[in-house]
């Protein structure tokens, strides 16, 4: 891959995806929105691209053997007023992407989420799960027209620079002498993949829906295999850190439309997660320490 594009570069996974690019040699360019603080992708050399409507105009200027498409919007839960952000976002702006690509040549890589698969019988947790669902269809459509194209499914992803309302940066921030933890009475469990093993999954899409597009076809999953409750998490995160955190059991009411136990289906073929949750955990901690 000498030629990429990606979108949601900034998003945490994105940033990790391009660092990994560029240390590989890659030229890399990034779809933004005009708002954007572009600041990391500079320092990393990445290319950027401001969205403004023609879609093919920069995809004829990057001409990218592999588009990577990480842009999303997140809402746990979403009111009236976010709905068309929502779809905007996780469908049109993708279908606008793939319309661009469909005939350039270059591969596809979506990225989906396992909250796309919950319950019994598998079905979308919220609505922005729906919405990743829906862009699939899309995809599948494209993928019939010729695109060469994947979905590779992430799972919780952590480490050093993750800005996210999120399990690890929250038990960062209690280090600081944040609030206690606010911990769940149910036990969830959590599919946890490192910064860099993520980047190496993304990699793995991209290399192996180029060379072997009818393998790579449909949905694989970048699932580590390393499954944790989150008191386990807690434990193993006091344990690296040297201490012990204030608790508050109960703190925290899961609301019934959650994932206890995360699904997963075929693992991207040729990787695996190397990076076990007590190394994960030692290097976003030092890191941390080392930045604060």
């Amino acid at each position: 891959m000498r030629r990429v594009l990606l979108t949601g570069a900034t998003s945490f996974p994105g940033l990790a995806l391009a660092g990994r690019l560029r240390s590989l040699g890659a030229e890399v360019h990034a779809v933004i929105r005009p708002a954007t603080d572009t600041a990391a992708l500079d320092q990393l050399g990445v290319l950027t691209h401001v969205d403004e409507g023609d879609m093919p105009a920069i995809i004829g200027a990057a001409r990218p053997e592999v588009v990577f498409h990480l842009a999303n919007l997140y809402l746990r839960d979403h009111g009236a007023s976010d709905v068309a952000r929502l779809i905007d976002t996780n469908v049109t702006f993708g279908a606008r992407v793939l319309d661009a690509v469909a005939g350039s040549g270059a591969a596809f890589v979506n990225v989906g989420t396992f909250a796309q698969k919950w319950g019994e019988p598998p079905r979308p947790l919220n609505l922005y799960a729906a919405a990743k669902e829906a862009f699939e269809t899309l995809l599948a459509h494209y993928r019939d027209l010729g695109l060469a194209a994947t979905t590779l499914v992430l799972f919780d992803t952590y480490g050093p620079g993750d800005t996210r309302r999120k399990l690890v940066p929250t038990l960062l921030a209690a280090l600081d002498g944040g609030p206690p933890l606010a911990l769940p009475d149910e036990e969830m469990v959590m599919d946890l993949t490192y910064r860099d093993d993520v980047a190496e999954a993304l990699l793995a899409a991209g290399r192996g829906i180029l060379a072997e597009p009818d393998v790579w076809r449909g949905r694989r999953f970048a699932a580590s295999g390393f499954r944790h409750t989150i008191d386990e998490v807690v434990a193993v995160f006091e344990r690296q850190a040297g201490v012990e955190l204030p608790k508050r059991r109960g703190g925290w009411a899961v609301p019934e439309r959650s994932v206890r136990i995360p699904w997963a289906g075929e693992r991207a073929p040729g990787w695996s997660a190397k990076v076990t949750l007590a190394e994960g955990l030692a290097r976003t901690i030092g890191e941390s320490r080392r930045a604060g």
